[in-house]
């Protein structure tokens, strides 16, 4: 290999590490900003997380299966999947108020079970 070919290949091989750390140091950041925002928000809750489950499991007659805060809103949200007659309930449960805000089949939980029996 001659001496231009080696640096440029050098120099190349420099940029795609800096750009793939660059890369991984952006994402870091972002996932520690989204940790930070659901940690606030959970600390905002009125409600404990097992209250939510208890109003979850109240209100759909089911056994609660799966808990977490619900990232996708600007509040605290708890998100609770129930178990009820061999069906997976999704149930949305404020977490200032306790109040459920929806309940809804999980489809992609049951379509799951459901290829499991075939």
């Amino acid at each position: 290999m001659n001496k231009p070919y080696k640096t440029i290949l050098s120099a190349l091989f420099t940029i795609a590490i800096f750009s793939v750390s660059a890369t991984n140091s952006a994402q870091a950041n972002e996932s520690k900003e989204k940790e930070i925002q659901e940690l606030k928000l959970f600390n905002s809750a009125k409600i404990s997380l097992i209250d939510a489950i208890k109003v979850a499991e109240q209100k759909t007659g089911g056994k609660a299966m799966e808990a977490e805060v619900n990232d996708d809103s600007d509040t605290i949200q708890f998100e609770i999947d129930v178990l009820k007659d061999g069906k997976t309930h999704e149930v949305i449960v404020d977490g200032k108020t306790g109040s459920v805000l929806k309940i809804s089949l999980d489809d992609e939980a049951n379509e799951s079970t459901e290829n499991e029996k075939e």
